[in-house]
């Protein structure tokens, strides 16, 4: 079972990309730029875990953690750290990182 995963970054374009190149490892990917696409897949879908880029601004990451939470409190969000030569790139593997544990932490019950 795979998790569905919104991904949330600053440039759609860019988001597709990456949703392109994470569906080849199965990954249930959707991905949203606004608090407004965000809501609406929460809304709409069961999500099992939101990943956060870490391109956006501290106030934006914030308020969409403040809204992820106010719309499902159970909902696991994690964002990705701000650290030198980071680029869209990383969230591939961060995001297929914590899917696999995801899926141990579900194994498990």
């Amino acid at each position: 079972m795979e998790p569905n995963i919104p991904l949330i970054g600053r440039g759609l374009d860019s988001l597709e990309i990456l949703r392109d190149e994470l569906i080849k490892f199965d990954r249930k990917i959707v991905i949203a730029n606004s608090e407004e696409g965000i809501a609406s897949q929460i809304r709409q879908e069961k999500i099992d875990l939101v990943i956060i880029g870490a391109g956006l601004q501290d106030e934006v990451i914030e308020s969409m953690k403040t809204l992820i939470h106010n719309l499902n409190q159970d909902l696991e969000v994690h964002v990705m750290e701000k650290t030198p030569g980071i680029n869209p790139t990383h969230m591939i593997g961060y995001t297929n990182e914590k899917a696999v544990m995801w899926k141990l932490i579900k194994s498990r019950k």
